[in-house]
């Protein structure tokens, strides 16, 4: 079993719209640089089901629909290019989305890491500048469509 350090993640973005599609490499896209935090959290909605066959009342509950979000946290830094991005898609979120591709640390030396990668509104955008604090700055990425997964290659 191979446990590891939560360090080494890294998330490129780039301006996109609702006709983009899921990035196949970060090549081209603006890394977010000072990213402290990007969890992929994903939820289904079901309906549950009793028919006849239900055994003493037992539910079944189908799949009706699913959606993803990436809560993310980096360190505020006015000129990082992808701080720009994000803050744009934002404010203007009606029509701008962004690609986002989040590639994970490589565990062996093919040179073919695992990665994430979809197209997602950037739903909230919060800047926090607490006194005596690092200033930081929050967002989510909420998913527009399917998200896409491709396992690290060990061979």
């Amino acid at each position: 079993m191979g446990y590891f350090a939560a360090l080494g993640y890294k998330l490129y973005v780039k301006a996109g719209t609702t006709s983009s599609t899921n990035p196949t490499a970060s090549t081209g896209m603006t890394l977010v640089g000072n990213l402290s935090d990007c969890p992929i959290q994903g939820n289904s909605d079901t309906t549950d089901v009793i028919d006849y066959s239900s055994t003493q009342g037992f539910k079944k509950s189908v799949v009706t629909g699913m959606a993803y979000t990436l809560p993310s946290t980096m360190n505020l830094d006015l000129n990082d290019a992808a701080y720009a991005i994000l803050k744009d898609a934002f404010l203007n979120a009606t029509t701008k989305t962004v690609e986002w591709y989040r590639e994970s640390p490589e565990m062996s030396s093919t040179g073919n890491p695992e990665y994430h990668s979809g197209v997602a509104f950037v739903t909230d955008f919060q800047e926090s500048v607490a006194a005596g604090q690092v200033a930081t700055v929050s967002f989510t990425l909420t998913g527009y469509g399917a998200p896409s997964w491709v396992a690290e290659t060990n061979a």
